[in-house]
């Protein structure tokens, strides 16, 4: 698994190495967010922008493999068989 930092750098070097048609929406959102947060002094808007496009990158870089291309399908259609549920107690059962 690529794993790539939550910064600014970090996720504009994945999105152009691995979605480069997402690199300058990013860019947009990220300078836009910070403008703002360079008025009203509230980062909550840049980290938000971080956050989503993080897990966007985070995808890009570490695409679904065959096997879990054909298990996403099949829930798809609510075969949810092998499936794991993970329970607030820690506990799991196995669909």
């Amino acid at each position: 698994m690529v794993a790539i930092e939550r910064t600014g750098p970090a996720i504009r070097a994945a999105l152009a190495a691995h979605a480069p048609e997402d690199e300058a929406r990013f860019v947009a959102e990220l300078r836009e967010a910070l403008a703002r947060a360079e008025h009203d002094l509230d980062l909550a808007a840049p980290q938000a922008v971080l956050r989503r496009w993080h897990a966007r990158a985070l995808m890009a870089a570490n695409p679904l493999s065959a096997d879990e291309l054909v298990q996403l399908q099949r829930a798809r259609t609510g075969d949810l068989t092998g499936f794991i549920e993970h329970h607030d107690d820690g506990t799991t059962t196995t669909l």
